[in-house]
C-alpha cells in the first residue's frame, strides 16, 4: 500500500514540474514580444523554485541513478560541460549564469524522466501537462479580454496562456504531435485525444503560426512513410530511406525556385522578415570568433553585440538556433550538438524500423521534425526550454531503451546457446 502512495506521490511531482516547464501555470496576457524561456515575474520565480526543489529531492533519493544515465551519455555531458566552461570566455557573464542555470535544472529533469519512466509513460505524462495548457489556452482567449493580440502588426492573433501568438503556436505545435500520435495508437480515451488534439489544431489556426501549420502537415505526411519502413526488408528500406532523402532534396530545390510565390501566400517576404539580412551579419559575427563563440546566452547583451542590436533593434537572438549555436559555442560547441543530434536520428529511425508497434512509436522521429522546423526561424535550440527538454530525455530514453534491448538479445542468445549444448 505504501509502495502505491509513492509512486501516485512522485507521479503527481513530475506533472507538477512538466507543468511548469510547459508554462502551464504562470498565466501571461498578450504582449508584442515573446515571454523569456526563464519567465521573469514574481510567479514565474516561485515556480522556478519549487522545481528545484523538486529536483533536488528527487537527486537525493535517485543519486545513483543520476549518475549511471549521465554516463551513457556522454555526448550531452560534453556539451553542459562545454556550456559550463563557456563561462570563461562569455561576453556576459551575468546573462550567462542565468540562463547557464535552467539549462542545466531541465538536464537533470529530462535525466530523472528518462530514469524513472519508459517513453510510452513520458508520453502520456507530457500528455496531461500539454493538455492543460490547451485547454487553459482556448478559455483564456476566447471568454477574457487581455488574451488576443490588439498591437497594429498582431491584430486578432490569439496568444493562450504564453503572452506572444508565436509561443502559443509553438506549444501547440507538440500538443498536436503528441495527441495526434496517441489518439492513432489507443482505445481507451481516443475521443477525449482527438478532442485535444482538434482544439491544438484549432488554437494553431487561430495564432496564424505557419511555422506549426507546417510541422503538422510534416508530421501527418510522414506517417505512411514510417509504416512503409516496417513492412519492408532490408535492401528495400535503404531504398525507401534513399528515396526518402531525394524527394526532400528536390523538394527543397523546389522551394528555392519557387521561393518567391511560397513565401509571398503567406503574406512574407523573401527576407523573412528581416531575418535573411540580420542572419549575414551573425554570420560575420560567428568568423570573429568561429571556434569557441561569445559564450553561452551571453553575445546579445554584450558590447560585441551593440552594432548589430543598433542595426535591428527587435533581435535579442538570431532567429535561428543553428545559428544561435554556433553564435555562442562556436564550432566545437555545434559539432558536438550535430554529433548528438545524429546519433538521436539513428536510434529513432532504427526504432521505427525495427522496435515500432503503433504510430506512438514514431515520436521520437516526429520530434526532431518540430526540433529541426522550428530552429530554421527560432532560437529554441539551446535555451532552458521545452525544446531542450523533451531532446535530452528523449534522447537519453533512446539510449536506455537501445541498451536494454541489446541485453536482452544477448541473453536470449546465451540461452539458445546453453539449451543446444544440455540437449546435444
Amino acid at each position: 500500500m505504501s509502495e502505491i502512495k509513492v509512486k501516485l506521490t512522485e507521479k503527481i511531482l513530475t506533472v507538477l514540474l512538466l507543468l511548469i516547464t510547459v508554462g502551464a501555470l504562470t498565466i501571461h496576457p498578450a504582449q508584442e514580444i515573446s515571454i523569456s524561456t526563464l519567465g521573469g515575474d514574481k510567479l514565474d520565480t516561485i515556480f522556478n523554485i519549487v522545481s528545484y526543489l523538486i529536483l533536488f529531492y528527487f537527486l537525493l533519493v535517485y543519486w545513483k541513478g543520476f549518475l549511471y544515465v549521465t554516463t551513457k551519455s556522454p555526448l550531452q555531458f560534453l556539451l553542459i560541460t562545454i556550456v559550463i566552461f563557456s563561462l570563461l570566455w562569455s561576453g556576459d557573464l551575468s546573462s550567462s549564469l542565468t540562463y547557464m542555470r535552467g539549462l542545466i535544472r531541465l538536464y537533470f529533469l529530462a535525466i530523472y524522466l528518462a530514469m524513472r519512466y519508459s517513453l510510452r509513460e513520458q508520453m502520456r505524462l507530457i500528455a496531461w501537462a500539454l493538455g492543460v495548457s490547451a485547454l487553459l489556452s482556448m478559455i483564456f482567449s476566447a471568454f477574457i479580454p487581455g488574451y488576443i493580440h490588439q498591437s497594429p502588426e498582431l491584430v486578432g492573433m490569439w496568444s493562450g496562456i504564453y503572452g506572444h501568438k508565436n509561443e502559443l503556436g509553438y506549444m501547440m505545435a507538440w500538443s498536436t504531435g503528441v495527441f495526434l500520435h496517441l489518439a492513432l495508437s489507443s482505445h481507451r480515451y481516443r475521443w477525449l485525444m482527438w478532442g485535444i488534439c482538434g482544439i491544438s489544431i484549432c488554437l494553431i489556426i487561430l495564432s496564424r503560426s505557419t511555422t506549426s501549420l507546417t510541422i503538422i502537415l510534416t508530421m501527418i505526411l510522414l506517417l505512411p512513410v514510417y509504416k512503409s519502413f516496417q513492412k519492408t526488408n532490408y535492401k528495400l528500406q535503404v531504398i525507401l530511406i534513399t528515396s526518402t532523402l531525394m524527394l526532400l532534396i528536390i523538394g527543397l530545390i523546389l522551394l528555392i525556385n519557387n521561393a518567391d510565390t511560397i513565401v509571398s501566400t503567406s503574406g512574407k517576404d523573401l527576407t523573412f522578415n528581416g531575418r535573411s539580412d540580420l542572419w549575414e551579419l551573425v554570420m560575420s559575427k560567428i568568423w570573429e570568433r568561429p571556434w569557441l563563440g561569445y559564450g553561452f546566452s551571453g553575445f546579445w547583451t554584450s558590447t560585441s553585440a551593440s552594432n548589430l542590436r543598433a542595426t535591428y533593434d527587435w533581435a535579442s537572438n538570431a532567429h535561428n538556433g543553428f545559428l544561435e549555436l554556433l553564435l555562442e559555442l562556436g564550432f566545437l560547441g555545434f559539432l558536438t550538438f550535430a554529433a548528438g543530434f545524429f546519433r538521436f536520428f539513428v536510434m529513432a529511425l532504427t526504432r521505427i524500423i525495427s522496435v515500432a508497434k503503433k504510430p506512438e512509436d514514431y515520436w521520437p522521429m516526429q520530434m526532431l521534425i518540430i526540433i529541426v522546423i522550428v530552429n530554421f526561424s527560432e532560437a529554441r535550440l539551446l535555451t532552458p526550454s521545452w525544446n531542450w527538454l523533451m531532446y535530452v530525455t528523449t534522447s537519453l530514453s533512446l539510449t536506455l531503451e537501445y541498451e536494454r534491448n541489446h541485453k536482452n538479445i544477448l541473453v536470449s542468445n546465451y540461452e539458445v546457446k546453453e539449451n543446444e549444448s544440455f540437449t546435444s
